[in-house]
């Protein structure tokens, strides 16, 4: 092929591929900004048809919450050997989960519940309604009352909010949950980002992906063991159902 032939042609692949790369990042990034969690809808209905096919066992730990459950992709051999139930999606906020409480966390009758979200109603980028960490709180207790009315007894972990580039905001969010859980039965607060942060606190660039926003493999290498170790410690390996 002619040279020049074969540089435009890889041209206009670049063209075409950072085009609907930019369009997907924008409708990503203007459903995670939505108040309306029925933006969300394809991504939920998609895990009821996976239930569908090839029901989840029961007795499992659920992982529900925003994009950084959803990345996880190697949750299941990491928390090997305890089964988990892997149900994150988009940007969602603690008033998406809400929404959905009865299609994506209270059908699987889970041995417990880990909670991965309120990182994004924080974010000031341009575009998004901004939560006040007291707004994302009366949320969080919101979705506890809603799953505490179909499952008293389970145990529910809160799974800390990553190193932001807004600790203020995020720290205010997590002490009030941090003295919630302190003073409910049942409720417990998992903090495994020690390992994700530089000396002052901020995260660690080498853990992060392109996006400057989620972990690469490497950032779950480091998140992974501390909930693992907590997870085990507290509710053992549970039963030996093959993983979903």
């Amino acid at each position: 092929m002619n040279r020049n032939i074969l540089v435009r042609a890889l041209l206009v692949v670049l063209v075409l591929f950072l085009g609907t790369s930019g369009w997907i990042i924008d409708r990503e990034v203007g459903r995670t900004f939505s108040d309306d969690p029925l933006v969300w809808e394809p991504e939920i209905a998609a895990f009821e048809r996976v239930d569908r096919e090839s029901p989840p066992p029961r007795d499992a730990i659920l992982f529900v919450g925003s994009s950084s459950i959803r990345f996880w992709d190697d949750l299941a051999k990491d928390m090997a050997p305890m089964n988990v139930i892997r149900r994150g999606f988009g940007g969602a906020k603690l008033s998406d989960l809400i929404h959905f409480t009865d299609r994506i966390i209270l059908p699987y009758s889970p041995r417990a519940i880990v909670i991965h979200a309120g990182g994004n109603e924080l974010t000031d980028a341009p575009g998004n309604r901004r939560r006040t960490p007291e707004k994302a709180f009366a949320d969080f207790q919101s979705l506890i009352a809603l799953i505490r009315e179909e499952l008293p007894d389970v145990p529910i972990y809160y799974l800390a909010l990553r190193p932001s580039s807004l600790p203020d905001a995020r720290d205010r969010l997590l002490q009030r949950v941090r003295e919630d859980c302190e003073a409910q039965p049942d409720l417990h607060y998992l903090d495994a980002g020690a390992g994700l942060a530089l000396a002052d606190g901020s995260p660690n660039p080498r853990l992060i992906r392109w996006d400057f926003i989620h972990l690469n493999r490497e950032g779950y290498e480091a998140w992974a063991p501390p909930v693992r170790e907590r997870l085990l410690g507290d509710l053992g390996p549970g039963p030996l159902h093959p993983a979903p």
